[in-house]
């Protein structure tokens, strides 16, 4: 596994920019998702464009994703599928 990822971040209204950020592990009662495609929405279109109630930058838009789980946080129940399908 890598150990960074890379995201369109939304860094003021109209300016995206292709930026690495670091992997995180799950929290408690999180999973880690390996995102395969994600779906943009008017709520994103909103955010890129800053008019977004309550908007705090810099923010990745993108609500609608689609992957594998790749990690489970330690609490998490035993015998559960890593690798397996999620739409989050």
């Amino acid at each position: 596994m890598k150990s960074t990822y890379k995201a369109l971040e939304v860094s003021a209204p109209g300016n995206l920019r292709l930026v690495e950020r670091s992997v995180p592990e799950p929290g408690a009662g999180q999973v880690r998702i390996r995102v395969e495609a994600c779906g943009i929405c008017h709520t994103d279109a909103a955010t890129v464009t800053g008019i977004y109630p309550g908007l705090k930058l810099p923010r990745v838009p993108g609500m609608k994703s689609f992957g594998r789980i790749e990690a489970w946080a330690t609490e998490c129940p035993n015998g559960k599928s890593v690798n397996g399908s999620v739409s989050a």
